[in-house]
């Protein structure tokens, strides 16, 4: 029961909150009430781990209602190991919500956890349906805590995404709608069978189940594709993250564009067995030009928020040009998830600060303000070197993945060696948007009195500096094994996964 129990545990406990709200009672207790939820989501999300790791995929049919009749969570590796990482970041940045929003009060917990919940929810699920559920109770909390900004820029910015994602969605769904009608189910395990040519019961109208599966995929791909952030439909997420507040922004920064890959991947590996070219080309063009619009949008930003901002979209572009590469992609862009756990929570976080003692995060009014203070100063600075590809950093590794693969896979195809241009032009484009943040926050003398950082908030830069450090030294020795294991079970476990699922099937297989 544990993959199922995670996210409806959070979703009720997100539910509940709001009794402590109608009954008055101190914000203390709901703090406490919500910090369980979490510590009792990363308890079970470990727990959900190590079974996977000692005993296989681990499956629980909701209910008792085995495929295609009922919803089946289905984990393997690759999904356990992301669902620990999810729920460790969100459970370390919990306690700095009462640092940088004093006024949180029970709406904006609840909001935190359910945000949690769709994370889990589309990590752990098996179900093609409910993976459209959980993203919708994900960015409906998403939209919240945008809005709960207070200011009219939150505001907007709630509804541009709201709206942006809304048509996703909308596609996403069609795309689940009619792969119903075409093959009789939603069960991606079951979809898989499909494609392998097993005649399973609850048959679709499609006389050619494989190739409307082929094509249909292309819907969530587009649906799947806003939530990524790549270019042309990326434009949401800049003032969605400066105005969601620091600890919201680097939880959906160092989460959301992972788990909305995870979906990807899940349904194009355990579904369709691979990449078809026309997803290939897809990932790689829209991939490019999420890091020149990304690392452009950097450059010519005027806040440090909004810089940031800018280089999760062009590091989304790097994961996808990484998936676009096939399987040996894979272990690539779970380093970069890993990457985004640790630095861009240093960097939100960092300019969070600054937003928060200044009242600005204007790179023309915040001169010098970093410089009474080397915990602010090695943050940005470790942090802009991480986003740049420099060496010994955790990001170093997730860069150098996608220039050894690209340069492996160089051919006559003219995408290729555009792609690894790209990737490198990106990296000199992130080096001199951070070099005017430098320049700005700790070159620069200052205009006013330095503000100074709590000692809790000292104490997180630190600590995530330090990690964005050692995770890039550390790797080879005690990271890789995991992010390697866990890569290839979404490949190399497709038969066992497939296999759980057909022993479950509702017809009994074939």
């Amino acid at each position: 029961m544990l993959p199922a129990l995670t996210p409806y545990m959070l979703i009720f406990g997100a539910f509940t909150l709001v009794f402590f709200k109608v009954a008055k009672a101190r914000i203390i207790f709901a703090r406490v009430y919500a910090l369980v939820y979490l510590v009792l989501s990363f308890a079970l999300s470990v727990s959900t781990y190590f079974t996977v790791r000692s005993s296989g995929i681990v499956y629980y049919e909701l209910g008792g209602f085995p495929p295609p009749i009922g919803i089946t969570y289905v984990v393997d590796e690759f999904s356990a190991f992301l669902g620990v990482i999810v729920t460790g970041l969100a459970l370390f940045l919990y306690p700095l919500i009462p640092v940088f929003h004093s006024g949180a009060d029970e709406y904006y917990l609840a909001l935190y956890i359910g945000l949690v919940a769709g994370f889990t929810g589309v990590l752990y699920t098996g179900d093609l349906f409910n993976m459209f559920v959980m993203m919708e109770v994900a960015l409906l909390s998403t939209y919240g805590l945008v809005a709960l900004g207070g200011s009219k820029q939150s505001y907007k910015s709630a509804f541009d995404y709201a709206m942006v994602a809304g048509v996703g969605g909308l596609v996403f769904f069609m795309g689940a709608v009619l792969i119903y009608f075409a093959t009789g189910t939603l069960n991606l395990g079951h979809m898989g069978l499909v494609m392998q040519g097993v005649a399973t019961c609850f048959k679709g109208v499609s006389p050619t189940p494989t190739n409307a599966l082929r094509v249909l995929v292309l819907f969530l791909f587009w649906g799947l594709v806003v939530d990524e952030a790549l270019a042309p439909l990326h434009f949401w997420l800049p003032p969605a993250y400066s105005s969601a507040g620091p600890v919201a922004a680097s939880l959906l920064a160092g989460a959301s564009e992972g788990v909305a890959y995870y979906a990807l991947a899940r349904i194009v590996y355990t579904v369709l067995g691979g990449l078809n070219p026309i997803l290939e080309y897809s990932l790689r063009i829209l991939g490019i030009a999420s890091i020149i619009v990304g690392g452009v949008g950097a450059l010519y930003s005027k806040s440090l928020t909004r810089t940031i901002s800018y280089t999760v979209v062009m590091d989304s572009g790097y994961v996808a040009i990484a998936l676009s590469l096939g399987p040996t992609g894979l272990q690539v862009a779970l380093i970069y998830v890993l990457a985004h756990l640790v630095v861009k929570p240093l960097l939100f976080l960092t300019a969070g600060w600054v937003k928060g003692a200044y009242g600005t995060d204007s790179l023309d009014k915040i001169e010098g303000s970093f410089r009474a203070s080397k915990a602010l100063q090695a943050s940005l600075i470790i942090g802009a070197l991480a986003v740049t590809g420099l060496p010994p950093t955790i990001f170093f590794i997730a860069k150098l993945g996608v220039y050894v693969n690209l340069f492996n896979a160089l051919s006559m195809d003219v995408t290729i060696p555009l792609a690894l241009f790209t990737s490198l032009a990106g990296s000199l484009l992130a080096l001199a948007a951070f070099l005017k943040a430098v320049s700005a926050t700790v070159l620069a003398p200052p205009r006013e009195a330095f503000k100074p950082v709590s000692t809790i908030l000292k104490a997180y830069l630190l600590t995530l500096t330090a990690l964005t450090i050692l995770l890039g030294v550390v790797y080879g020795f005690l990271i890789n094994p995991f992010i390697s294991s866990a890569s290839n079970s979404i490949v190399a476990g497709r038969p066992e996964y497939l296999s759980v699922i057909e022993n479950i099937l509702f017809c009994g297989g074939v």
